[in-house]
């Protein structure tokens, strides 16, 4: 398969939104392709991802989803992927038009993080 080819197939894979997920971004990052993944892995991927098809409007299977890729298929390990009570409070955005802040499920970071972001005050 082609590189483009497969690129656009692993696309269709995910909720690609804005400049950052595209196919032009994928030929500059990996203009090989991707690696492959054993086959063993690649059933277990096509089975979470047909388990969160059939339920992706419940929070828990997309949460599920997410921490799939996140720590096995991209392999993060535990010191570099933040989530919860552990990722700080001053990681957020304030939508005032919409009277909501929006905070991140998860963030992917350096061992031995250490936020420089200050809060705002006002």
């Amino acid at each position: 398969m082609s590189t483009p080819r497969h690129h656009a197939e692993w696309l269709s894979l995910v909720e690609a939104n804005g400049p950052f997920l595209s196919l032009p971004v994928l030929l500059k990052a990996f203009p090989n392709g991707l690696d492959a993944h054993e086959p063993e892995h690649f059933k277990l991927l096509r089975l979470a991802y047909e388990e969160y098809l059939d339920a992706e409007e419940e929070p828990a299977i997309h949460r599920a989803w997410v921490d799939f890729i996140l720590r096995e298929t991209l392999e993060f390990p535990d010191e570099v992927l933040l989530t919860g009570q552990a990722i700080p409070t001053t990681i957020s955005a304030t939508i005032a038009e919409q009277g909501e802040t929006l905070r991140p499920d998860y963030i992917v970071c350096s061992e031995g993080f250490i936020p420089l972001i200050e809060e705002r005050k006002g």
